[in-house]
């Protein structure tokens, strides 16, 4: 063979071997980040979109609990991340999980069917984006709760009863708790710590009145079941996703100005509806940003034995509260939350007096009078 020949072949051979290898070291590279794609094909009951794609299909791509996907349509394009359940998602974000072999589309604290522009019928291309920032990082959050009474300091905190206090809010007027009713053995302590601190009038955020009139059935020894025959407990079943139901607010603000002396106000386990609607009445009574995101954070490490100070801890507060008390005070936000960046939100204290009342009055579209009688009761000024 020709010399000049022979080393052109090799020289070919050579660039040839370059090239196979570049290639299977750029399919290495990109082994989670190929693709694949799902129909969106209905509903659930809890208005989550449902994808035609199986877990085996999502880890074909490489993708595991706590990773983000990253879903692209013709007209939508956002992260949702990969876990068992909903429990530790942050609010406003979007997660993927399966109810059997049914994959699930929901969003923690909206409603899917409005929040995206994804309709039934529609394609998706779902692919590893890689590892969420948050889910490493919330151990406790996502299993420290426990039921056993033994595994808390106190039986008040395992009822989670405690003071609602705050700014100028009168001393001795308002207590929060899990319920009297339907939180399990957490109940018998909640509705004896209510009787202990002589509360005489309760609102109910977890049940509407047909709902407690059967506990009352049930639990007729009750303290609060008394109230209840008494006409002294205002009831409606309101919503954890408190910006998707503004109204809810109103039936709070209502319930406290119709009230007659000491108020208890819970939900089932009294942290994340209770929690909600405390910090709008601490702000209303003049409570400062960190007074009410203290107040909401002890009800999370009292349930999830997240300790105050740790890493954890200001983790899960800029996940879950912070996001709700940004949407309070940037309101033009919360047609569309799931379109917010929420890893450059810088979360900034306001005024709470001044942001919960101008929620109330125009977005709410409460009457502005009612809300200064509001502030009123709560401080003893009127």
């Amino acid at each position: 063979m020709d010399k000049k020949l022979k080393m052109a072949t090799v020289t070919a051979a050579i660039a040839i071997v370059v090239v196979l290898a570049c290639t299977m070291m750029s399919d290495i590279g990109n082994e989670h980040r190929s693709a694949i794609t799902a129909l969106v094909d209905g509903f659930d009951s809890y208005g989550d979109l449902t994808l035609t794609v199986t877990e085996e299909e999502l880890q074909s791509i490489g993708v595991t609990y706590g990773d983000d996907i990253r879903l692209e349509s013709e007209t939508d394009s956002f992260l949702a991340m990969y876990t068992i359940s909903h429990n530790g998602v942050p609010s406003y974000s979007a997660f993927i999980s399966f109810d059997g072999d049914k994959a699930c589309l929901g969003f923690f604290n909206l409603d899917a069917r409005n929040c995206t522009d994804l309709n039934e019928g529609d394609v998706v291309t779902l692919s590893r984006e890689g590892r969420n920032p948050y889910y490493d990082k919330i151990p406790n959050y996502l299993k420290g709760y426990t039921d056993d009474p033994g595994d808390y300091d106190s039986p008040i905190v395992f009822s989670n009863f405690r003071e609602v206090r705050g700014g100028d809010l009168i001393p001795d007027y308002m207590y929060r708790s899990a319920s009297p009713w339907n939180a399990g053995n957490r109940s018998p302590l909640a509705d004896d710590y209510l009787k202990e601190y002589g509360v005489e009038f309760m609102i109910c955020l977890n049940l509407n009145e047909d709902e407690v009139a059967k506990q009352v059935e049930e639990n007729p020894d009750a303290y609060a079941s008394g109230l209840f025959k008494e006409g002294k407990v205002l009831s409606h079943r309101l919503h954890s996703a408190i910006h998707l139901y503004p109204h809810d607010c109103e039936f709070v603000i209502e319930s406290l100005l119709k009230a007659e002396g000491k108020i208890g106000i819970f939900c089932t386990q009294g942290k994340d509806r209770t929690g909600l609607h405390c910090a709008v009445l601490e702000g209303l009574a003049g409570a400062t940003y960190d007074e009410i995101l203290d107040d909401f954070m002890e009800s999370i490490c009292n349930y999830y034995h997240i300790e105050k100070g740790s890493e954890e801890y200001d983790i899960v507060s800029k996940m879950y509260p912070e996001r709700v008390f940004y949407l309070f005070a940037h309101p033009e936000l919360i047609p569309h939350p799931e379109k917010i960046d929420w890893n450059s939100v810088v979360f900034e204290e306001f005024n709470p007096e001044e942001v919960f009342t101008k929620y109330l009055v125009d977005y709410v579209g409460m009457d502005a009078d009612k809300v200064q009688k509001a502030k009123g009761k709560l401080t003893g000024r009127i």
